[in-house]
């Protein structure tokens, strides 16, 4: 019954925060460059139109890392499809395709096939503002590793890094509780001061 209670809270406070975003937003056409899912996932909350290729997939270590420090050579270059049908090592039962950008391998996670992926990706590239960039991170995304870690807190455009662990960086948000309700919390909450930074 408390656990009731507290999501349900949760869920009042979520709704109220998400209103008064959606009525402060000032950056319209905002490019969120993601290493995830979460990027999708804030354009959705807050209603906003996909600026940004980087929409239901991953981009794993270095390559996401060489994206955002040099993103108009990689977002110039026309995808190929790499693997139409690649099988995530966690589970057997979970496949998708793989494009290509260049030397970086995308993981279109959430798409049917190659030619799919490379259309969305062509779409919505050209809707990117190089002016308007915000970059979001994972340090399991990153593979743990502090370099890169550093690479993309150090880049040039505003960015944040979700961490399993603490580090110290200016642009690190640690994530508290067991490895599920951290992931959790970021897909769910988005650490709402996060996207005021973006958006307002």
């Amino acid at each position: 019954m408390i656990d009731e209670r507290t999501d349900l809270i949760t869920n009042i406070k979520r709704k109220i925060h998400l209103f008064i975003l959606k009525k402060s937003i000032r950056k319209k056409h905002i490019t969120i460059i993601s290493q995830n899912c979460i990027g999708g996932v804030i354009y959705n909350m807050l209603g906003m139109k996909f600026m940004s290729p980087t929409i239901n997939l991953y981009i794993n270590g270095e390559d996401f890392v060489k994206l955002i420090e040099s993103p108009k050579y990689y977002f110039s270059i026309t995808p190929k499809p790499f693997i139409e049908n690649y099988v995530e090592p966690t589970n057997k039962k979970i496949c998708f395709p793989l494009i290509k950008v260049g030397d970086l391998t995308i993981y279109c996670r959430h798409y049917r096939n190659c030619e799919e992926a490379i259309d969305a990706w062509n779409r919505r590239r050209k809707r990117i503002d190089f002016n308007n960039i915000y970059v979001i991170a994972t340090s399991w995304n990153l593979l743990e590793k502090k370099a890169l870690i550093k690479r993309v807190n150090d880049c040039k455009y505003p960015n944040v890094i979700f961490t399993y662990d603490k580090y110290n960086y200016s642009n690190c948000v640690h994530l508290k509780g067991n490895k599920w309700k951290r992931m959790k919390e970021v897909l769910l909450n988005l650490h709402y001061q996060t996207i005021q930074k973006m958006v307002i």
